[in-house]
């Protein structure tokens, strides 16, 4: 049975808030046939035989689902990964591109948690914390989280962000490890390795994560990843030369000690040209109004009489564009694109920020355009996740043999 008609005899597609209930039916459907179901089948079935009501469960032909899906996984992996703080599915579709079969997702965001099923057939679960939390024992978590050879992990930056310390200083707020909702998720990815002792962790945070509080933020992580028992390799890399976008973010890969000769992947080439991934005939609803415009210019022109504060202008097209944020939907200030005919400037569209991370043109778009500049805003950039997957993988599979 096609994964959709299932979907559709569920109801699920009824449904706007998506639940734990929703993760453990997916997450059957998609183990049904490995041993990782284990960890998802009571509930699953629970919780199927309540939406089926009186139809038997047999009927769904759960072991022979045709995922009819933009991104199913391979019928044949190499190896397994847990996709941690899964956004939009940035670092699944690097993974199962190199023949990975990711057997947990979990991710909190309601409307990026729809947008990931939509692509991948897949709810993921809700706050990691329902299953590493201190009201989780060291049991319950090794059976709640299927086994798995890749831990990945884009763990929540705006703790570690610069906008973001500038804005809790200001604010009178914690920042860093001292944010108790997401500055420690950090520990509980570690918890977590501590358990199930993954062969590999790939981590992915801001450009400042390194430099965070005189770098104590960035020696604790270290420290505890080799009191884990692990190897540790960190790099900044700008993503400019792979997507039109300048882009640079910090990265950690740890592998379980055994000799490793992995090295980062080294990007060359010229920058992108922001022109190479712009639509045409774009609808006139992503110009900006005049006063928006206008508002853009007075500010910038206050902000640089100060020295301080964001300026807006519209962008090069033949260089890469700045950092695209999880804000930009709000005014678009930090990528307006000029227009002929003296139009005001206009904003990116939502398949315009799905390219300049790098995702493929068949990925399915968020279901609103806020939705969507808040979702690219906050994702990894695909090409730089891939190519250092791929040098993962040659290394996770070498120690194999």
């Amino acid at each position: 049975m096609k994964y959709s008609s299932i979907k559709e005899l569920l109801k699920v597609d009824k449904d706007k808030k998506f639940t734990n209930e929703h993760a453990y039916i997916t997450h059957y459907l998609q183990n049904s046939e490995n041993g990782v179901s284990k960890a998802y089948k009571e509930m699953a079935q629970n919780y199927i035989s309540l939406r089926l009501q009186n139809t038997p469960i047999q009927k769904l032909e759960i072991d022979s689902t045709k995922w009819d899906i933009p991104f199913p996984s391979p019928v044949t992996p190499l190896f397994k990964f847990i996709d941690l703080f899964a956004g939009i599915g940035g670092f699944r579709i690097a993974l199962q591109k190199q023949g990975g079969k990711c057997v947990f997702s979990s991710e909190i965001n309601n409307a990026a948690k729809q947008t990931y099923e939509s692509n991948f057939g897949e709810f993921p679960f809700g706050d990691i914390r329902d299953f590493s939390g201190p009201d989780i024992t060291d049991e319950e978590l090794d059976k709640l989280i299927p086994d798995h050879n890749i831990l990945t992990g884009g763990f929540p930056c705006q703790p570690f962000s610069l906008a973001g310390v500038s804005a809790r200083n200001f604010l009178g707020q914690v920042h860093g490890f001292s944010d108790k909702d997401k500055g420690n998720l950090f520990f509980d990815i570690a918890r977590i390795v501590s358990i199930k002792e993954p062969d590999v962790v790939f981590l992915e945070n801001v450009k400042n994560f390194e430099g965070h509080d005189g770098r104590n933020t960035f020696l604790t992580v270290e420290r505890t990843m080799k009191d884990l028992g692990y190897d540790f390799y960190s790099t900044v890399i700008n993503a400019e030369k792979v997507v039109p976008q300048r882009r640079q973010r910090f990265y950690i890969v740890c592998f379980k000690k055994n000799p490793t000769e992995f090295h980062f992947p080294e990007f060359k080439g010229e920058p992108k040209k922001l022109r190479s991934i712009l639509e045409k005939d774009v609808p006139s609803e992503y110009t900006i109004s005049d006063k928006l415009w206008v508002g853009h210019i007075n500010r910038t022109k206050r902000n640089l009489a100060r020295g301080t504060g964001f300026t807006a202008y519209t962008a090069d097209l033949e260089k890469p564009a700045k950092t695209l944020v999880a804000r930009y939907g709000k005014d678009g200030k930090e990528c307006l694109i000029p227009q002929d005919d003296n139009k005001n400037p206009r904003k990116l569209t939502p398949r315009e920020c799905a390219r300049l991370q790098g995702f493929p043109e068949k990925f399915i778009l968020p279901r609103s355009n806020a939705a969507a500049y808040h979702q690219f805003g906050n994702s990894v950039a695909v090409p730089v996740i891939e190519a250092i997957t791929k040098n993962i993988v040659k290394q996770l599979l070498k120690k194999k043999k």
